[in-house]
């Protein structure tokens, strides 16, 4: 009986069909999209590094928990302003039209921003990057929100797992871009991020699949985006992934406080360690859910990272934390990539971009919120009871989500087709 309940909820009964991500870019909007989400954020990563130095840190000098704080307010910054627009716009306007429109209005802020760097107009350049950012947060949720038009179904996870992959290449390929342009040309450097974001708006003003938002969709009312918020499988996607999210960023700030006596570095590779899992996740993901249902992969997720934890309270080194680290950012970035694929899959048609920013905002502020809860409790309780006490809210996740309610069949959510509207008749 027993173990007819575990193959019931914990293995997948049907075969999935393979999905190789070389195949997704035969499609040629697809592929538009992808090399223009590389460049895009290629170039972001370059203007960071270009004005790092007059609208981030002034120095790299202080407390850990001066630079932890001084990273949560920047990070939310577009996540507040931007976040709860960012789905009204991808559903009020055409998404294609606030792609390419998007970058050439980055492309006038990057200018600003470089007018700004020669007048040494540093208040007003914060106020341009900070919008920059907010714009970065529309133009994200706007491309999540058209992938489900470019590939089928089954291919979600596969394409939102390129597209990841793509980001973390873009990111160190435009950081190391951003270190030559300024050390060559300073902030002259700017003017190629400039040309960098033209050439992105190029490529997908040629976007040619109607990809939904504004005319392009069947409209739909708040009421029924918060409804499918709270469907089923949205709710498990989001509850699971929102709740892993948190108790992460509470255990990388009490680490990183616990670690700070052994200098920046400790810092640096903790950043590295979460860049590593991530990046290993992405490429495990397909694979990952073609073999396992979401209920499987939620509950290794946080029983996997219960065991990394606990690994960590008998030894909190660097030897033994950084591995740790890297094995939650992998099982982690597993569970987002599918929970991702769950929510674009099942959103109410013409709401997507609405149901998306809801469950990215939620996500991203527990984040925050974990890192700020870890900076206050590790200092008074110490780092053992904190990773004592992870292990166990890991392991009764783990019992949780195993249980909770996900069912195959939700009639709630039986508009899950892409909301582009029919040929008029």
């Amino acid at each position: 009986m027993a173990l007819t309940v575990i193959q019931r909820h914990f293995v997948r009964q049907s075969q999935s069909i393979h999905v190789q991500r070389r195949t997704l870019f035969r499609f040629i909007d697809f592929r538009r999209l992808a090399i223009g989400q590389f460049i895009s954020q290629a170039a972001d990563s370059a203007t960071t590094v270009l004005i790092a130095k007059f609208v981030l840190f002034d120095s790299t000098t202080g407390p850990t928990t001066t630079r932890l704080v001084q990273t949560v307010l920047t990070a939310s910054i577009p996540l507040f302003l931007a976040g709860p627009l960012s789905g009204a716009i991808a559903d009020k306007f055409s998404r294609r039209t606030i792609l390419w429109c998007g970058q050439i209005l980055r492309s006038l802020l990057v200018i600003g921003l470089f007018v700004c760097s020669q007048t040494d107009s540093y208040n007003t350049m914060f106020l341009v990057f900070a919008a920059c950012m907010c714009l970065t947060r529309v133009l994200y949720t706007t491309r999540i929100a058209t992938i489900r038009h470019l590939v089928r179904q089954h291919e979600l996870v596969a394409a939102d797992s390129a597209l990841l992959t793509i980001s973390n290449i873009a990111g160190g390929f435009g950081g190391i871009l951003g270190v030559v342009a300024l050390r060559y040309f300073d902030q002259g450097g700017l003017l190629f991020v400039v040309i960098g974001h033209l050439c992105a708006a190029g490529l997908f003003s040629r976007i040619a699949t109607v990809v939904g938002g504004g005319r392009d969709h069947v409209p739909s009312t708040w009421k029924a985006a918060l409804s499918n918020l709270w469907s089923t499988k949205t709710r498990y996607a989001i509850a699971s992934t929102s709740a892993h999210r948190l108790l992460y960023g509470i255990a990388f700030s009490a680490i990183v406080l616990h670690l700070d006596s052994a200098g920046p570095e400790s810092y640096a590779m903790l950043l590295g360690a979460s860049g590593a899992g991530s990046f290993i996740g992405n490429l495990s993901a397909e694979w990952t859910n073609e073999h396992l249902p979401r209920r499987s992969i939620a509950v290794l997720a946080y029983l996997g990272s219960a065991c990394a934890i606990v690994t960590c309270v008998s030894r909190p080194s660097v030897v033994v934390i950084v591995p740790a680290m890297v094995i939650i950012a992998f099982l982690y970035q597993n569970l987002r990539i599918c929970s991702d694929a769950t929510v674009i899959k099942n959103a109410t048609r013409g709401a997507g971009g609405r149901v998306f920013a809801a469950y990215d905002l939620l996500s991203n502020i527990l984040f925050l919120s974990g890192l700020l809860i870890g900076l206050l409790i590790q200092p008074l309780i110490g780092i053992y009871v904190v990773l004592g006490a992870l292990t166990a809210i890991f392991a009764l996740g783990s019992i949780i989500f195993g249980t909770m309610n996900r069912k195959e069949v939700d009639t709630a959510m039986s508009i899950n087709t892409p909301d582009a509207l029919l040929p008029a008749t």
